[in-house]
């Protein structure tokens, strides 16, 4: 199945290098739960009960899991046009339909690995009651879908690896730690609350944290639908990209 094969190839592309992909995340939560985490241990959270190591538990998880899942879509596509060998697979019998969903399951899946072993690594610094494990999945596989959507159309769009690069350092990144990963965003004066409630990263990290900590600080049913929603669309916009050939067919 067309499907299956190209799924299992960018699986073993990702874990033959773990030490890249697993093992980096891994030590960059562990390097700011120490810092970060020790450091501003008095902060409040505005949340009863829960201090800053816990606090910030969940959204160095969810930051690894949006990061990740955006590198590996993009990153695969752009190394295949750079190489040239991008030409095997749209010459092979497998629909622009499944190229597409093989590459961004295996997103997801690179995420939801990393989003584990970052879990597993930092855990322990804080306290979490795992109150809500529905959001948990949810928020985590919806938010690895919408950036591996995005990494995809990165990858479709960008022909060499400094544009890849312009596009997470000025796109992704200032979206991604403007999300209330390290901070509860209702600490942010009226005006920077206002701006930061139109980025969906917001949503999928409250969500996230939501399932540890039982707190939320927006509808949790009206964000999960606003994600997914976004989820749809993105990735369609993707799809459709990748059907038409832009950039990909020359």
């Amino acid at each position: 199945m067309p499907f299956i094969a190209l799924l299992k190839k960018e699986v073993y592309r990702f874990s033959t290098i773990w030490v890249q992909t697993v093992i980096g995340p891994l030590s960059t939560a562990l390097l700011y739960q120490l810092i970060f985490g020790h450091q501003l241990s008095g902060i409040k959270t505005g949340v009863p009960g829960v201090d800053y190591a816990s606090y910030l538990i969940p959204g160095l998880v969810m930051m690894q899991v949006l990061l990740n899942s955006f590198g590996n879509g993009s990153s695969s596509l752009i190394q295949s046009k750079y190489t040239g060998n991008i030409i095997f697979i749209l010459m092979a019998p497998v629909s622009a339909f499944s190229m597409y969903m093989a590459y961004l399951t295996a997103t997801v899946v690179r995420g939801l690995i990393v989003g584990v072993a970052v879990f597993l690594g930092i855990v322990w610094f804080g306290h979490l009651n795992y109150s809500q494990i529905w959001a948990i999945f949810y928020f985590a596989i919806v938010g690895a879908a919408i950036t591996g959507g995005l990494g995809l159309i990165a990858g479709i769009i960008c022909d060499k690896f400094d544009q890849m690069a312009g596009f997470q350092s000025f796109v992704m990144v200032p979206l991604i730690y403007l999300s209330g990963i390290f901070f509860n965003i209702q600490h942010f004066s009226p005006l920077w609350r206002t701006l930061a409630m139109v980025d969906p990263f917001l949503y999928i990290v409250d969500g996230f944290r939501y399932g540890f900590i039982g707190d939320a600080n927006f509808n949790i049913v009206g964000g999960a639908v606003f994600v997914l929603i976004f989820a749809i669309v993105v990735n369609g916009i993707g799809l459709g990209m990748l059907k038409r050939g832009i950039k990909i067919k020359h």
